[in-house]
C-alpha cells in the first residue's frame, strides 16, 4: 500500500510526458525556429521587418530600425487559436522592458501570422481583427 501512491504519481507523470499534446507543443516550437520576414506598412510605404527565433529566444526588428524587441517566449500550440506570450527582455522603450506581450497566431507551412497586444497590456487580442492589437504576417526565409 505504501508504494501505490508513488507508483500512481509516477504513472501520471509518465502519461503527461508521453502525451500527444506534449509532442504537438514540441513540434509547434520546432516549426517556429529560424528567420522570418514581413512587409510592414510604414509612413514611407511598405518596408521589411525581420523576426528570428532560436530555441525560446525571439528578436523582432522593425522596418526602420527604431523598433526592436528581444525576449523569451512560451506557446500553447494546442489552444484555439494558438497562443504566444513574449517576455520583453530588451527594447528601446523602457516601459516595455520586463513586460509580457500576449498574442495569438496561426502557422501554415511557411507563413506565420501573429496578432499581439502591446507589452504590458491587460489582456491579449480577442481575435485577429482586434483594433487594440497588431497583426503581422511573416514568411519563413529559406
Amino acid at each position: 500500500m505504501r508504494f501505490q501512491l508513488p507508483l500512481l504519481v509516477l504513472f501520471c507523470v509518465a502519461a503527461l510526458i508521453s502525451s500527444p499534446d506534449a509532442g504537438a507543443a514540441d513540434k509547434g516550437l520546432e516549426a517556429l525556429q529560424g528567420n522570418w520576414t514581413a512587409e510592414v506598412e510604414t509612413e514611407n510605404g511598405k518596408k521589411k521587418a525581420t523576426l528570428r527565433v532560436d530555441g525560446k529566444k525571439i528578436r523582432f526588428d522593425g522596418p526602420e530600425g527604431k523598433e526592436w524587441y528581444e525576449g523569451t517566449f512560451e506557446i500553447d500550440a494546442n489552444a484555439k487559436p494558438k497562443r504566444i506570450s513574449v517576455r520583453i527582455e530588451d527594447c528601446p522603450i523602457e516601459q516595455f522592458k520586463k513586460q509580457i506581450a500576449e498574442g495569438i497566431y496561426t502557422l501554415d507551412e511557411d507563413t506565420w501570422t501573429v496578432c499581439a497586444t502591446a507589452p504590458g497590456a491587460p489582456e491579449g487580442p480577442s481575435g485577429f481583427d482586434d483594433e487594440k492589437a497588431r497583426t503581422i504576417e511573416f514568411k519563413k526565409e529559406k
